[in-house]
Formats: structure tokens, sequence, C-alpha cells
């Protein structure tokens, strides 16, 4: 099957003449600064310094998502209320919705794993190796902080807005506690079960 898109100059041509999306280069943006800021901040800070810049994203997070969480969990359950069969339904597409965003998101994902994982591994050896001059310290910073600037790079060409993924990153932490919490929450409640 011929695709004459890709054959046909014409329409490529007209079609880049008429249509065109112009978007202000995302490493000016404040987004892009913050996030490298954010990022510098964790590859300098100590481990509990870490700890507290984590929780303030999960904070901010938590602010946020929390009453947009609570008004969809209202319109969730009332619909499933209503129309039982409708709770099968909404469960199977929001799970293909959920796997289709993991999928085209993998960039994201290897972006944030980067962000959290690199400060945690040079807190991690600077706590092993006791005493390290203050220039291994900064060149390690400077040396992440190249590597982050240059995966952001990556994703903005692959059509990703500093602002969307500076809100992906921050809310990570976030979407773990929550992945995380009802598996606990369940445990304690066989627990009780079991007690009594």
């Amino acid at each position: 099957m011929k695709n004459f898109f890709e054959e046909s100059d014409f329409l490529k041509t007209s079609i880049q003449k008429n249509v065109t999306i112009q978007r202000k280069p995302q490493v000016n943006t404040v987004w892009h600064w913050l996030l490298l800021i954010l990022f510098g901040l964790l590859a300098y800070g100590t481990m509990t310094q870490q700890f507290l810049l984590i929780g303030l994203f999960i904070a901010i997070a938590a602010i946020v998502k929390g009453p947009l969480m609570l008004l969809w969990g209202a319109i969730y359950s009332a619909l499933i209320a209503f129309f039982p069969p409708l709770g099968i339904v909404l469960s199977i597409v929001f799970f293909l919705i959920n796997l289709g965003t993991i999928t085209k998101s993998w960039r994201i994902s290897l972006t944030s794993a980067y962000f959290y994982l690199v400060p945690l591994i040079g807190s991690v050896l600077r706590m092993v190796i006791k005493d390290e001059p203050d220039y291994a310290v900064l060149i390690f910073v400077a040396i992440s902080l190249l590597g982050l600037h240059f995966l952001l790079n990556w994703l903005y060409k692959n059509n990703s807005l500093s602002r969307t993924l500076t809100w992906s990153i921050i809310s990570v932490p976030y979407a773990l506690l929550v992945m995380l919490l009802p598996t606990r929450f369940r445990r304690l409640k066989t627990n009780k079960k079991l007690k009594f």
C-alpha cells in the first residue's frame, strides 16, 4: 500500500508552508531552568535534604492533585452506583488508557528515573567515601546537570513541553506514594482481622 503523503513532494511542501507551529525554544523557559535548579539541589544536598525536597514535591502534588482526585472519585462512585455494569467498562477503559500513557511516556519515565536516582547514587557514594573533597562533589553535580540538560533537550526534540515535563517529574514521588498506599492499607486490614 502506497503512502501518498511521503511520495508527494507537493503535498509535503504545501503543508509545511501553510501549517507552521511556532513554539518558543523549550531550553529558554523558566520551567527548564527550574528543573535544572531543583536537580542541582537534589544532587548537591545530603540525604536528609534530598528527602525534605522530595517531601516538598509530594506536598505540592498532593495540594494540586488531591482535590481533583476527590472530585473524580465522587463522580466515578456516583456513576458506578447508578449504573453498576458501567464500572467494569470504565475500569477496562482506564486500564487501557494507563497502559497507553506508560508506553508513550517511556522517555519521560527514563528522565524521571535519572532525576531521582542520580542524586541518590551520589549521596550514597558520599556516605561510603568519607571526607571527599568539595571539588569532587561539584564535578559530580556539574556532570549530572549536563546529563539532565541533554536528556531534557532530547525530550524537547520529541515534542515535549517544558511545563508539562516539569510537572510530570515533580509529581513522580506523589504518584509512587499513591500507588503504594492501598497495598499497605490492605495488609493492615487483614492483620486486624486476624487479631480479633
